[in-house]
């Protein structure tokens, strides 16, 4: 892919990348850019037309995304304090001890840390959250082998990676990139987000034939797209 560029639009500044792509994708990132991949002979009038017919969309999923960033609130640390591992709500339960620690049950997480801070809260907890996403994702992948067997293509591996601002994505040697905090979500958004990614690995672009495939392996994935989003 080619190096990014700023394009001004009728909704603002937009990033706008070149690639081998034959139609123009339009995203919007949680914190309401425009982010534009092009085909690499797309012109910037042709590219502008198919923004202004997208304008009502674009709008309303900024519209989306504020009222999401309204409603989140900041993670606390303490005896109480919420916190989400696949979907569900869980509170934490903290003691001190020689050892950091975390484990599930019932519906506390209990946290343990050499010292009762919200700094070594907080670092006990994001360890855990990393070694529970490898642990997840990894028995989801796993899974689609024999699928992409069957379909000549490459084992998928797993790389967690941490993304301001995609759940995952995919890389041509089979590489299926996951972000940490997919943890936090449901499980059917877990494996939409990973399903989305291997039709990737068949259909690089979000063309009539990627959309297609997806549909087929995930008749639902509209409906937990759209949960996924408006997670808080």
């Amino acid at each position: 892919m080619c190096r990014s560029e700023l394009l001004e639009t009728v909704v603002g500044p937009a990033r706008l990348k070149r690639s081998d792509r034959r139609t123009l994708a339009i995203s919007i990132l949680p914190d309401g850019s425009l982010e534009l991949i092009a085909p690499k002979g797309a012109t910037a009038t042709a590219i502008q037309k198919k923004i202004e017919k997208r304008t009502r969309w674009i709008v309303k999923q900024r519209d989306a995304f504020r009222r999401m960033n309204e409603k989140r609130s900041v993670p606390r640390f303490c005896n109480g304090a919420t916190h989400r591992y696949l979907g569900r709500q869980y509170r934490l339960k903290i003691s001190q001890s020689n050892e950091a620690s975390v484990s599930l049950r019932g519906a506390y997480l209990h946290v343990s840390v050499t010292q009762k801070s919200d700094d070594a809260v907080k670092k006990a907890l994001h360890a855990w959250y990393r070694a529970k996403a490898r642990e997840q994702f990894q028995k989801r992948i796993v899974r689609w082998e024999e699928w992409c067997r069957n379909r000549k293509l490459l084992a998928p591996k797993l790389q967690i990676k941490s993304m301001q601002k995609r759940w995952g994505s995919a890389l041509k040697n089979g590489t299926i990139i996951l972000n940490p905090e997919l943890i936090h979500a449901p499980s059917a958004c877990v494996d939409y987000v990973i399903t989305h990614e291997i039709c990737h690995l068949r259909h690089p672009d979000h063309g009539p034939q990627f959309i297609r495939l997806l549909t087929q392996l995930f008749p639902e994935w509209r409906r937990i797209k759209q949960r996924l989003e408006e997670l808080n």
